[in-house]
C-alpha cells in the first residue's frame, strides 16, 4: 500500500504547510516527488492517483502521499474542495537504530497500561502510517490541523522545529485514532490472547518466565502463543517480560530503599552482575547510573 514509516525517536522534517480551494477544472499536480505529502480534507471531494491505484478522498479523510511514487489526478475533485496539505520528510535517523525495527499489529502500549518507566529501546521502532484515515468526528483534529496552519504562516522563532513537533502529535493523534484498541475491540480472538498473556506477564514479573506454567494457564500450544504474540506485538514473550521486569526492578530502585543486590535477587536473577547487565540493555544505563540520577520519592 506504499505507507510512510516514522520513526518515534525523530519528528518529521516539515518543508511547508499550505491550504488548497479547488476550482473547476482543477486535478492533483502530476509529479514525482522528493518529500511525503499529508492531505486532509475539510469539505468537499478530492480525487488522487498514486502509481496507477486511485483514492477518492471526501471531508474528514487524512491521505499520506508517499515520496518517489508517481501522483497525478484526473477526474473527481469537486470545485470548492477546500484542504490542507504538509509537505515533509522522515525525520534524521540515529545511527545507532535499525534501520528497520520489527513491528507487529499491536504495540506493548496498546495491550499494556502498565509503562511507567521508559528507556531509550522504547523510542527505537517505527509507526506504519496508515494510508487513508476517515475520522468520524473530525471537528477537533480540523483545529488542530488549522492551527498548525497559522503556525507555519506566523513564522515565529525556530517556527519549523515547531512544526515539527506539533506534525509528530498531528501523526501520533491519527496512529492512535486508526489503531484505537476501544475502536477495534477484541477484532479477533487472537488479540484478545495477545492482551491477555501481556498482563499475564506483567502480573507475574517477579517470577522467572515459565512456558509450561502459561501453557497451563491457557491451555495452548505455547509454541504457538510464542509465534502470535511475536507476530501482534512486534516483540517475543520472553523480551516482553524481560523488559517489564526491568522496569518494575527501576521503580524498586526509584522507590525503595531496596539496594541492586536486593532488587536482583527480588527478581531471581543468578547474579546482580547478570541483572546490571540485562538493566542496562533496557534502560540504556547501568543500575548504579540509574539510581545517581533520580531522586528518591
Amino acid at each position: 500500500m506504499n505507507q510512510i514509516r516514522m520513526h518515534t525517536g525523530s519528528f518529521p522534517l516539515v518543508r511547508d504547510v499550505g491550504m488548497t480551494l479547488t476550482s473547476e477544472g482543477w486535478v492533483h499536480p502530476d509529479r514525482i516527488t522528493d518529500f511525503n505529502v499529508f492531505i486532509f480534507v475539510i469539505k468537499g471531494q478530492m480525487q488522487v492517483v498514486e502509481e496507477g491505484t486511485e483514492y477518492i478522498l471526501r471531508a474528514g479523510m487524512g491521505f499520506f502521499l508517499k515520496s518517489g511514487l508517481h501522483h497525478l489526478g484526473t477526474a473527481g475533485t469537486i470545485p470548492g474542495t477546500s484542504t490542507i496539505w504538509i509537505h515533509f520528510s522522515e525525520g534524521l535517523q540515529d545511527a545507532h537504530v535499525p534501520e528497520r525495527v520489527e513491528e507487529g499489529s499491536l504495540q506493548p502500549f496498546q495491550a499494556s497500561r502498565t509503562y511507567k518507566v521508559f528507556g531509550p529501546v522504547d523510542y527505537r521502532f517505527e509507526l506504519l502510517l496508515p494510508k487513508l484515515v476517515e475520522l468520524q468526528e473530525p471537528a477537533s483534529f480540523i483545529s488542530k490541523v488549522k492551527d498548525l496552519y497559522e503556525l507555519y504562516c506566523s513564522a515565529p522563532l525556530f517556527g519549523h522545529v515547531l512544526l515539527s513537533i506539533k506534525t509528530m502529535e498531528l501523526f501520533l493523534d491519527l496512529y492512535r485514532l486508526h489503531h484505537d484498541p476501544e475502536r477495534h475491540r477484541m477484532t479477533s480472538k487472537s488479540d484478545a490472547v495477545v492482551r491477555k498473556l501481556a498482563l499475564y506477564l506483567e502480573e507475574h514479573w517477579e517470577s522467572l518466565l515459565e512456558p509450561e506454567r502459561i501453557r497451563a494457564e491457557f491451555g495452548l500450544n505455547y509454541r504457538y502463543m510464542s509465534t502470535l504474540f511475536k507476530t501482534r506485538m512486534g516483540i517475543s514473550i520472553f523480551h516482553y517480560h524481560e523488559r517489564h521486569r526491568i522496569h518494575r526492578a527501576a521503580e524498586l530502585l526509584k522507590s525503595t530503599s531496596m539496594n541492586i543486590s536486593e532488587v536482583s535477587d527480588k527478581l531471581k536473577y543468578t547474579s546482580p552482575y547478570y541483572f546490571s547487565r540485562v538493566f542496562k540493555k533496557v534502560m540504556g544505563e547501568a543500575p548504579s547510573v540509574y539510581i545517581r540520577n533520580i531522586y528518591k520519592m
